[in-house]
């Protein structure tokens, strides 16, 4: 097996911890986000020295001419001189990501809502019909039909978490922020960066964005040392060292068997939420799993 391989299975066994450790933290669900994010950005900066701020090279040509070509709102983003505004955008959306996804995990469970999280590569799909004038692929509906009959015998049967309706209205809105997560990061690939710069920035905006829903909900207090302890592992396996792997590998695993082994997050979650957390699933919610993973796979199949 080649190396870009085992580094990409380890990547996802790194991120599938990050529910996990989110629970484990015992934290308000805004608070675990920012912190993930803060211990990320200290985690970089020792592991690389970031002494200039970031400068993003010009755009390539073609990309230029082919992102206007393909839909016309992309124009003040092509022409941006720089990558910040991609950058702000890219630790909103992913502010926005994480404080719903934190709370997905309260309402659902660690397994269930990273499964809800993982319907992004339907949303991306449908997106990349109107960004990217992408074409969708035959199987496409028959596809999310599947998936959405997982995520609702996954959810509506017996309940591992504290409530369904609002569980999966923060599942949906973390797969929708996500969406627009990769999608703005499919466009900083026109830039000079490293997945280490892209990592250590998204990390500091996303930070400061969720400053402002920390001091509105009054949860400035510094968690306790156990509970700190918990965030920092979940930085430094999920955010630094799972991420990092992820997007090193990528670039030389073919897509299709990136797309199938990036599915093994939620069954993993689901196996690590069993094991450490003792939350216990049906033959239902087993089902349903299985069922919205192939669901997912279907419906962004592509012959090579």
């Amino acid at each position: 097996m080649s190396r870009w391989y085992v580094l990409l299975v380890l990547g996802i066994c790194c991120i599938s911890t990050s529910a996990i450790l989110v629970t484990l933290s015992g934290v308000h669900p805004t608070v675990s986000a920012f912190y993930r994010n803060f211990f990320a950005a200290l985690i970089w900066l020792l592991l690389y020295p970031f002494t200039r701020p970031f400068r993003a090279a010009s755009l390539k040509t073609d990309s230029v001419s082919l992102l206007e070509a393909a839909n016309p709102c992309f124009g003040f983003l092509v022409r941006a001189p720089r990558a910040t505004y991609l950058l702000i955008s890219l630790g909103l959306f992913f502010a926005v990501d994480l404080w719903a996804w934190h709370r997905c995990i309260i309402f659902l469970g660690a397994g269930p809502a990273t499964l809800m999280g993982n319907l992004q590569v339907l949303i991306v799909s449908l997106l990349a019909v109107f960004f990217f004038r992408e074409s969708l692929q035959k199987w496409f509906w028959p596809g999310c039909f599947l998936a959405l009959l997982g995520i609702a015998l996954l959810t509506l049967t017996r309940g591992i978490g504290q409530a369904v309706l609002p569980g999966v209205f923060y599942g949906l809105l973390t797969a929708l922020t996500y969406s627009f997560f990769l999608i703005i990061l499919r466009l900083l690939r026109n830039y000079q960066t490293t997945p280490q710069q892209i990592l250590f920035w998204v990390a500091v905006i996303t930070s400061l964005f969720l400053l402002l829903p920390l001091l509105g909900e009054g949860n400035l207090l510094i968690p306790g040392r156990e509970s700190l302890s918990w965030l920092a592992l979940h930085a430094f396996l999920s955010s630094v060292v799972g991420w990092w792997l992820i997007i090193t590998a990528l670039p030389h695993v073919p897509v299709a068997i990136a797309s199938t082994l990036l599915l093994l997050q939620p069954v993993l979650t689901s196996i690590w939420g069993h094991i450490f957390l003792q939350q216990f699933l049906s033959s239902l919610q087993i089902a349903g799993i299985f069922l919205a993973v192939a669901g997912i796979r279907l419906a962004t199949w592509r012959r090579q």
